[in-house]
């Protein structure tokens, strides 16, 4: 059904849901009931602790600007949590809802398109049962591109293009936390394709393929 994805919702405290907000700059509109009985609606500006407590800064669609305790929201609302699924899932549903999906066939000609621009051989070594999911095959898609950028990254000087040219395969498969090591002229990457990819995956890809090198 159309809200089935809003059983995978995990309870959290409507302070932890605005400093994601914040931290996330998801400038979505939510409702707020104060403990005072006041209703504020508006989108989340900034969030910033003092001491013991911690406050928050609210715009409203007429430009209004509000501030108010976190530790005084009684009720929290969010106005379109299917996009905010990921967080309020706390990573159950790996991705945002609604993006275009993708076919394992057209994943497999996408990652074939990609070898060029990574001058390696890239085998996506999952299992046909480990890409039913939408999201998984989405996911995979979003390791290749990261993994790509970090390429640019790490070819950026001559040292890193040198290393880079004695890639010649890269491998990825599922494990349950980022893994990368260099096996000959195999680049090996392990990662969890059926769970919210790490926050900055490039980075992170940047950082572990450099030491593998």
């Amino acid at each position: 059904m159309e809200t089935d994805y809003i059983n995978q919702f995990k309870a959290q405290s409507p302070s932890v849901i605005i400093h994601n907000m914040f931290r996330e700059k998801k400038q979505l509109p939510i409702a707020l009931s104060l403990k005072n009985g006041v209703y504020i609606e508006g989108f989340v500006v900034d969030v910033a602790k003092e001491e013991y407590q911690t406050f928050a800064c609210l715009r409203t669609e007429e430009q209004e600007v509000l501030f108010f305790d976190l530790q005084e929201i009684s009720v929290l609302r969010i106005k379109h949590p299917k996009k905010m699924a990921v967080s309020l899932s706390k990573g159950s549903i790996s991705r945002p809802i609604g993006e275009e999906p993708i076919s394992a066939l057209q994943l497999k000609r996408w990652v074939l398109e990609q070898e060029a621009l990574l001058e390696a051989t890239i085998n996506l070594s999952f299992e046909s049962s480990e890409l039913q999911e939408a999201n998984a095959r989405l996911n995979c898609k979003d390791v290749i591109t990261s993994l790509l950028k970090a390429k640019h990254q790490i070819v950026e000087d001559e040292m890193g293009l040198e290393a880079w040219k004695n890639i010649k395969t890269i491998a990825v498969s599922i494990a349950e936390k980022l893994e990368v090591n260099k096996e000959g002229d195999v680049l090996k990457i392990g990662i969890e394709i059926h769970k919210v990819l790490p926050k900055e995956l490039e980075n992170l890809f940047v950082e572990k393929i450099e030491k593998a090198l």
